[in-house]
Formats: structure tokens, C-alpha cells, sequence
């Protein structure tokens, strides 16, 4: 079966001038385990509130969240990348290397710099000290009592958050490079992914 970059190679020069060579390694994420348990960030909250139930200290297990199918490998555990090995066509008599990709066919991707991964921008920018994967909402709300005695009325602040996985994540923060398709490369621009141009005529 053909790997998505092999197909991405195909749509670039009609057919694939050379098998893209791969390297797996284990999910960044899962660590190969297939499944994820993720943790929330600790702002001190308990039962979705902040500073309302003293003496009660947050407990992550009761929130963290359990992935049975890991979202950045899809359960595979496995993350496959292009490897940028050097694989010259047997018949390269008439033939010369590319001198942006030298027989590869390839070129590490610049948006994700070769790691396939890039940040998901739904959550990059949480706010309260929260690590990437998760929304962090906030609301306020003023409770009012008045004392008749006194003739006086006093006010107090009410705070609280709600910390959620990011549905686009699942809680990783990283998502797959939709430049490359998480493969880490993109076929060479100068030889259009054949890896060689025809040699000179000297």
C-alpha cells in the first residue's frame, strides 16, 4: 500500500519516479501505547470553581481524560515520516542528481521543519497559565447581601473556570503538518519529485 506522501509524489509528476523511503517511530503522543490518558493543567479548580471550596486541593484523576484511540496517530501508535535517504534510479545513465533534493525526491517541509507536527492554533494562544490541548473558559459573576441592621450592603465576587480538551486535539496540542500530511516532507519544486534532471549534452 502506498503512503499518503506516495500519492502526494503521484499527483505531482503523473507517476512516482522512485518509492518514497520511510522511517516509522513510535506516536510523539502515545509513546506507541495506542491509547492516551491526558491531565489537565492545575489552576486550582474543583468541581469547575476557583476559590470557593477551601481546603478541597485539586484532583487530577477526576478529570483527566482517557483517549482509546490515540488522536494524533489515529490508534496505529506509529508515526511514519520521509526519511530523505539517497535511492539513485538503477538506470541513470542519462541522468544527473537534483541539486536541491540529490535523488531523494524530496525536501524537508517548511512549515513543520521535517517534525510533521505543527501546533494546533485552536488552543495555542489559552489563556490563565494553560498548557497547550486545552480551552480554558472563564466567567464572573457578583452576589449581593445586604445587612437591614446596618443599613449596609456588601458584594463578592464569584470566579469560575471551565477547563476543557481542545476539540480539535483531543488535549495534545499538536496536530498533524497539513502541508505534508504529518510525513515531515514535500516533493522536491526544481526536479518535481523525480529525484534526478536529464543529464547535459556536453
Amino acid at each position: 500500500m502506498k503512503t499518503a506522501f506516495a500519492i502526494l509524489l503521484a499527483a505531482a509528476v503523473g507517476t512516482v519516479a522512485a518509492e518514497p523511503h520511510t522511517v516509522v517511530t513510535p506516536c510523539t503522543a502515545c509513546k506507541g501505547e495506542r491509547s492516551l490518558s491526558i491531565t489537565p493543567p492545575n489552576l486550582g479548580q474543583h468541581d469547575g470553581e476557583i476559590d470557593v471550596t477551601p481546603g478541597k486541593p485539586f484532583t487530577s484523576h477526576r478529570w483527566d481524560v482517557k483517549h482509546s484511540r490515540c488522536p494524533l496517530c489515529k490508534g496505529t501508535g506509529r508515526h511514519e515520516k520521509w526519511a530523505f535517504k539517497v535511492r539513485p534510479p538503477e538506470d541513470r545513465a542519462d541522468k544527473e542528481p537534483c541539486t536541491t533534493c540529490w535523488w531523494s525526491g524530496a525536501e524537508p517541509c517548511r512549515k513543520c521543519n521535517h517534525t510533521g507536527l505543527a501546533d494546533c492554533q485552536r488552543c495555542k494562544g489559552s489563556r490563565h497559565g494553560s498548557k497547550p490541548g486545552w480551552i480554558v473558559e472563564e466567567t464572573k459573576t457578583t452576589s449581593r447581601s445586604s445587612f437591614r441592621s446596618y443599613g449596609r450592603s456588601s458584594s463578592r465576587q464569584h470566579k469560575k473556570i471551565k477547563v476543557t480538551p481542545c476539540p480539535e486535539c483531543g488535549g495534545i496540542g499538536k496536530v498533524r503538518c497539513t502541508s505534508c500530511d504529518g510525513m515531515g516532507g514535500q516533493p522536491c519544486r526544481r526536479c518535481k519529485g523525480a529525484g534526478y534532471t536529464p543529464k547535459r549534452s556536453k
